[in-house]
């Protein structure tokens, strides 16, 4: 009887609680010492400029598109008070987004064929021009 093991007796429906097991002690480790972690730059490839190719779109130069909405919700909000007023403050807003459209549009061509004319015979710079030129051409276009 004595290998079995003993079970305590509980009164009914009382909550029984078992003791924690007892965990042994860790045994020692000698002490190692520390090393300090040396971080060594790393040698990537070249730095290369971000595509733009699907970011660049012509944008109207030098308006808040925010403002631009506002403008056009107030112009269309008076139609029903005011239909040819109306629309010739809807006229006068796409034309002046118009302007500031072709504005951006001339800007980003006057800064390519200065990055053309600085890129001279070196090939990653011509890479990087051709690139940018194709970005231009594919926001004009709307080719994704």
């Amino acid at each position: 009887m004595a290998d079995r093991p003993v079970r305590p007796r509980h009164r009914p429906g009382a909550k029984r609680i078992d003791p924690e097991p007892v965990k042994p002690p860790a045994p020692e480790q000698p002490e190692t010492p520390r090393t300090t972690e040396v971080r060594v730059p790393r040698q990537g490839s070249p730095r290369r400029t971000p595509d733009p190719s699907r970011d660049w779109r012509p944008q109207p130069r030098g308006l808040v598109p925010a403002e631009v909405r506002e403008r056009w919700d107030a112009a269309q909000g008076e139609f029903v008070d005011d239909p040819p007023g109306s629309v010739r403050a809807a006229d006068a807003l796409a034309s002046e987004v118009a302007d500031a459209v072709i504005a951006e549009i001339e800007a980003r061509r006057a800064a390519l064929r200065t990055a053309l004319e600085d890129a001279d015979e070196d090939t990653e710079a011509l890479r990087v021009t051709l690139r940018d030129h194709r970005a231009f051409v594919r926001g004009l276009v709307g080719d994704d």
